[in-house]
């Protein structure tokens, strides 16, 4: 039995985890060079906290996380997050402290509990803040394959 890609071209039945895994990295070769053009942006180019999310614009599928707890480190504070959400690209972290993350150009984050989570260097881009803490969406600087691994993982979990 075939069924129909997104490409017009039919594929075999397959397990959904290799459908996943195309679906990937058909975006992934499609965003190559939106996630450079972003990484290269002048630092004056940053959105103020008081813009919203770019929710409309996302160009990558988004797989929100429950409860999982990161260190995000600045290079000389270090406190608690969860995520929020990931995408190949990008990671939101939610419930960070206020005063954290005021000027630092990258961020490095972590998990203890969570061996399958690779340490990331994350690149800041939009923040929001309300009474539970800071909420901020950032690019991955070092996407990996074992990066590439955990998205994956976590998205076949959630049946996406």
């Amino acid at each position: 039995m075939t069924l129909p890609s997104d490409n017009g071209i039919p594929v075999l039945d397959e397990p959904r985890i290799t459908q996943v895994m195309r679906a990937m990295q058909r975006r992934w070769r499609q965003s190559t060079g939106l996630l450079h053009h972003r990484i290269d942006r002048p630092a004056d180019d940053k959105l103020s906290a008081s813009v919203p999310a770019p929710v409309d614009n996302r160009c990558h599928l988004r797989i929100p996380i429950k409860t999982t707890p990161v260190r995000v480190t600045d290079g000389c504070l270090c406190a608690t997050a969860e995520i929020d959400n990931i995408s190949p690209a990008g990671i939101c972290l939610r419930n960070l402290p206020e005063p954290f993350y005021r000027d630092a150009e990258d961020l490095t984050v972590f998990s203890s509990d969570n061996p399958g989570l690779p340490v990331l260097r994350i690149k800041p881009r939009w923040e929001r803040t309300d009474w539970r803490g800071k909420t901020i969406g950032a690019t991955i600087v070092n996407v990996s394959e074992s990066w590439r691994l955990f998205f994956t993982r976590t998205a076949s979990q959630l049946g996406m």
